[in-house]
C-alpha cells in the first residue's frame, strides 16, 4: 500500500496546486467583488392590543391605532419577504388580560359576518407566534383567539393562493371556532397551539354552550394539494368532527395531544362512567387520506362524542389513501399510562387503502375494534398491501358486536366486506412449545413461503389480544419457522401470530406486504382457547 501511495504522490501533487491556484483565482476574484450581500431582515409587525375594534379588510398598523392581529395580518399580507408577527399587549383587563391566569384572550369582534373565516387568509412567509408576548404563563399559550357568537365562523386560513407557503402558527389558543385552522398550501407549521381548551387547560371549551357542538368542528383541516405541512406539539379537545383532518401529501402530525387536558392527561374515571354520558368528552380523533403522510408519537385517549346509538363513536386514526405511516401511537393511554381507552376504533382502515405501514402502536381499552380491516369486494386487486407490526393491543371486556354491522369487533377485526380470500387464510400456526423454543408451520389450507411471522403473547382469558411482540422471523421456502422467545410462558399464558405475505399471491389477489389478523390462542400442551368467553 505504501509504494502504491508513492507512485501516485506527483499525480496528487499536480492536481493540489493546480487546485490551489484555481482557489486563489477565485478568492481573488470575490475579494474583487466585495462582501456577500446578507440575507434581509425578516418585517416584524407588534400586535399592542387584544381589542378588535371593527372588522376592517384594508385597516393596517401603519394605518390605524392600535396594532391589533386583525390589523397585523392585512399588513403582513401586504410586506413583501419574511414576516413575524409578534404581541406585547399591556396587562390590562380592557385589552383582554386575564391577571389570574396571565393570559391575554381576543375577542373576535361580534360584527364579524355569520359564516366565513374571522381574519383575512395569510400569504407566504408569515409567522404568528403566540410565544413573543412578554410576560405571561409558561403553562400554555398566551394569547388565545375567540370565536364570535355561537362559534360558527373558522378560524385562520393558511395560504391564500398557490405559493403561499412557509407560514407558522406557534403558541396560540383557539376557542369558540368552526375549523380552527385550514392549510391550503405547502410547507407550512402549526406548533404549540391549544384547540377547543379551557383557558386553563383543564376542560373542553364547549361551542355555545351545546355538548352536540362540541369545543368545534375540526382542529386542523389539511386540504388536497397542501403538501410538506407539519403539525407538531399541539392539544386537541372535544372536536366534534376531527381533530385534525389531513389530506394532501407527505403532511407529519407529530407528538400531539387529543382528547386530553393540556397535561395529556385525561381525569380519572370510575370504570362505570368510561364512555357514558358522564364520561370525559374527548371528541374526535384523526383523518387521513391522500398519500405518504405521517402519524407518529401522538398521544389519542379519552375519545367520546355526544351521541347516541345508532351512530357510533369516534375513529382514534381513521385512514384512507396509500403509502401512510402510522407509528409510535398511545391509544387509550394518556400521557401518565392511566388506561382511560377510547369510545370508537382503535385505528380504520378504510376500503382500497394500500401500502400503509402500521406499526409500534399501543392500543388499549377501544369501545370496538383495535385496528379494523377493510375493503371493497368489487376492487379485490387494489387492496391490500397494508402491514401490521408490533402493535400492541389490550382490551379487559369482550370485544363484542355492532348494532346493524356483520362484522364482530375484534383485536385486529377482518371486515365482511374483505375478499374470501383473504377471510379464509389462516396466519401461521404454532407447531411446538419447549421452553423459550417455538416452531411453526403455515397456516392451514394456507401456504406462505417466506412469509413474515409476528409471534404475540396473550393470555386465557377469551379475548383476543396482542400483549406484547416477542418475536418476527421469516419462514422457509416449506412454509416453517422457529423463532426464540424473551422467556418461557407461565401458566394462563399463550401466543398467537399474524402472517405478512412475501409476494403478490400469498393470498389471491392481494399484494405483497399484506397482514393478517391474529391467530388462535397457542398454549403449551397445544390446548387452543376459543375467543369471545367471557372473562
Amino acid at each position: 500500500m505504501k509504494a502504491k501511495h508513492n507512485v501516485r504522490r506527483p499525480v496528487s501533487t499536480i492536481i493540489l496546486f493546480t487546485s490551489l491556484a484555481l482557489l486563489g483565482l477565485l478568492c481573488f476574484s470575490l475579494a474583487d467583488a466585495g462582501p456577500a450581500a446578507a440575507a434581509p431582515q425578516a418585517t416584524t409587525i407588534t400586535v399592542n392590543s387584544g381589542s378588535d375594534p371593527d372588522t376592517s379588510q384594508s385597516a393596517t398598523c401603519i394605518s390605524h391605532t392600535p396594532c391589533t392581529l386583525r390589523r397585523a395580518i392585512v399588513q403582513a399580507r401586504n410586506t413583501a419577504g419574511d414576516v413575524v408577527i409578534a404581541f406585547d399587549i399591556p396587562e390590562s383587563a380592557a385589552e383582554g388580560w386575564n391577571s389570574a391566569l396571565d393570559i391575554w384572550k381576543i375577542n373576535v369582534n361580534e360584527i364579524t359576518p355569520i359564516s366565513g373565516s374571522v381574519f383575512r387568509r395569510l400569504t407566504g412567509n408569515i409567522t404568528i407566534d403566540g410565544s413573543t408576548q412578554p410576560g405571561g404563563r409558561s403553562s400554555g399559550p398566551k394569547i388565545i383567539i375567540h370565536g364570535p357568537k355561537t362559534g360558527q365562523n373558522d378560524g385562520l386560513i393558511v395560504g391564500d393562493f398557490a405559493g403561499h407557503d412557509h407560514i407558522v402558527i406557534r403558541g396560540l389558543g383557539f376557542q369558540n371556532l368552526t375549523t380552527h385552522i385550514t392549510i391550503n398550501t405547502d410547507y407550512n407549521t402549526i406548533e404549540d397551539c391549544w384547540f377547543g381548551l379551557s383557558d386553563d387547560g383543564t376542560a373542553m371549551y364547549m361551542r355555545g354552550n351545546n355538548p352536540d357542538s362540541g369545543s368545534g368542528g375540526t382542529g386542523v383541516a389539511v386540504k388536497i394539494g397542501a403538501n410538506n405541512n407539519l403539525i407538531q406539539n399541539n392539544v386537541f379537545l372535544g372536536i366534534s368532527g376531527v381533530a385534525a383532518a389531513i389530506d394532501g401529501d407527505h403532511n407529519t402530525f407529530t407528538n400531539n395531544y387529543v382528547g386530553t387536558r393540556a397535561d395529556g392527561n385525561v381525569p380519572d374515571l370510575a370504570p362505570s362512567q368510561v364512555c357514558s354520558p358522564v364520561d370525559w368528552q374527548g371528541g374526535s380523533g384523526l383523518s387521513i387520506s391522500d398519500d405518504d403522510n405521517i402519524i407518529e408519537n401522538n398521544i389519542i385517549a379519552g375519545l367520546r362524542l355526544d351521541v347516541t346509538p345508532p351512530s357510533i363513536q369516534p375513529d382514534a386514526i381513521r385512514v384512507s389513501g396509500d403509502n401512510h405511516i402510522i407509528r409510535d401511537n398511545i391509544i387509550g393511554e394518556d400521557v401518565d399510562g392511566t388506561q382511560v381507552g377510547v369510545c370508537g376504533r382503535g385505528i380504520y382502515l378504510t376500503s382500497s387503502t394500500k401500502y400503509n405501514l402500521v406499526t409500534d402502536n399501543r392500543i388499549v381499552s377501544p369501545g370496538y375494534s383495535a385496528i379494523s380491516l377493510n375493503d371493497s369486494p368489487t376492487d379485490i386487486i387494489t387492496f391490500y398491501g397494508n402491514t401490521l407490526r408490533k402493535n400492541v393491543i389490550i382490551k379487559y371486556t369482550p370485544w363484542g358486536d355492532v348494532e346493524g354491522q356483520a362484522s364482530p369487533e375484534d383485536a385486529i377485526q377482518v371486515a365482511e366486506n374483505m375478499p374470501t380470500a383473504f377471510k379464509n387464510f389462516k396466519p401461521a400456526a404454532v407447531t411446538s412449545i419447549e421452553g423459550v423454543s417455538i416452531s411453526g408451520t403455515a397456516g392451514a389450507n394456507s401456504p406462505c413461503n417466506l412469509c413474515t411471522i409476528e409471534i404475540f403473547l396473550d393470555d386465557d382469558d377469551g379475548i383476543n389480544e396482542a400483549l406484547q411482540s416477542l418475536a418476527v422471523v421469516t419462514a422457509d421456502a416449506n412454509g416453517n419457522w422457529t423463532a426464540t422467545l424473551p422467556v418461557a410462558l407461565t401458566a394462563g399464558q399463550g401466543l398467537r401470530t399474524t402472517t405478512t405475505t412475501y409476494e403478490y399471491g400469498d393470498i389471491a389477489g392481494m399484494y405483497a406486504g399484506t397482514t393478517t389478523g391474529l391467530s388462535e390462542l397457542y398454549v403449551p400442551g397445544y390446548e387452543v382457547f376459543l375467543p369471545m368467553i367471557s372473562r
